[in-house]
């Protein structure tokens, strides 16, 4: 499918040598001579990409730039700004406005190509990001139907399944919002844990590293150290903690991170309390099975190099 890019710019030449340099690469172009032109057309059909000027009458590129990121039919275009101007201070404003990189007139047709070229890349990676967020929502609601239906024979029987662990174990709860501390802490410690708190992410890994816990749910979106931070501390202190990401705001790009990082699940604020608890009594039980069988491992090792050291006398 040919990718379109808008050209903005007031005056016609530079349109025109733009427009020579982008359809010989095989783009389809569109133009532009004036902010409001621009907004209207990226509106009515977002652009594969844009291709900005600058200095314009009227509205300038930085306020053009500006209300196509806010506006969210073209918040998602790439804008790569072309300006005579070079000063850094300059090019500052620019990205502060939303650009996503800038080309300085006059303009070299290879750099050019090389740059929408990528940028268009970026935004192919973006796209399948968006596809994988969709997915990963799908994949969610498919697991915490299966976590309803644990909850429902939980509730049935008025027990945890067979295999479950035994409460009144301890677990570090982080998330900067107090009222989400309370609820989570009193929602866990109704079902027999005990709740250690922890507001932001200094304070949590300080209570890791002398507080043992066996699980711990942790807030993505702190000040100060992120989520992720502390999830890759937290694993670098002891690899076989689980921790429970929640966060109020799913991404694909936040999921798969925390995944890779080595997070146990992922769970979205706001669905039912019981899954959250169900989760930890889950972490609960990989942790304990995790430290029995390096446990065993260690052992084993031990013992073939003992018997290898005793073949080895003999």
């Amino acid at each position: 499918m040919v990718e379109t890019i808008l050209i903005v710019d007031d005056e016609t030449g530079n349109r025109e040598l733009l427009e020579a340099i982008l359809t010989e690469a095989g783009y389809q172009v569109v133009e532009a001579a004036t902010g409001a032109e621009a907004l209207a057309q990226a509106t009515a059909a977002p652009p594969d990409l844009i291709l900005l000027d600058l200095m314009m009458p009227g509205m300038s590129g930085f306020e053009v730039c500006q209300r196509l990121k806010q506006e969210s039919t073209t918040s998602a275009v790439p804008i790569i700004v072309v300006t005579a101007l070079g000063q850094v201070k300059t090019k500052e404003q620019a990205l502060m406005s939303g650009a996503d990189d800038f080309v300085t007139k006059p303009v070299e047709p290879e750099d050019l190509r090389a740059r929408v070229a990528a940028m268009l890349k970026v935004r192919r990676i973006h796209q399948e990001l968006d596809r994988t967020l969709a997915y990963l929502h799908e994949l969610e609601a498919a697991r915490h139907a299966k976590r309803r239906e644990a909850v429902s024979r939980v509730a049935a029987t008025g027990a945890m399944p067979a295999g479950e662990v035994l409460p009144n174990l301890p677990v570090l709860l982080v998330d900067d919002e107090a009222l989400t501390r309370q609820f989570y802490g009193d929602l866990l410690a109704e079902h027999g844990f005990h709740v250690w708190a922890a507001s932001d992410g200094a304070e949590a890994l300080a209570l890791a590293s002398h507080t043992p816990v066996e699980a711990v749910l942790l807030d993505l979106m702190m000040p100060g150290l992120s989520g992720l931070e502390v999830l890759e501390r937290l694993k670098a202190q002891d690899p076989d903690l689980p921790v429970i990401v929640l966060t109020a705001h799913a991404s694909a790009r936040n999921a798969i991170t925390a995944l890779k990082l080595g997070a146990f699940d992922f769970i979205v604020k706001g669905l039912a309390p019981d899954l959250v608890v169900l989760a930890v009594h889950r972490a609960v039980r990989h942790r304990r099975n995790a430290v029995t069988t390096r446990r065993e491992t260690e052992w084993l090792r031990a013992r073939i190099a003992e018997v290898e050291g005793r073949q080895q006398v003999t």
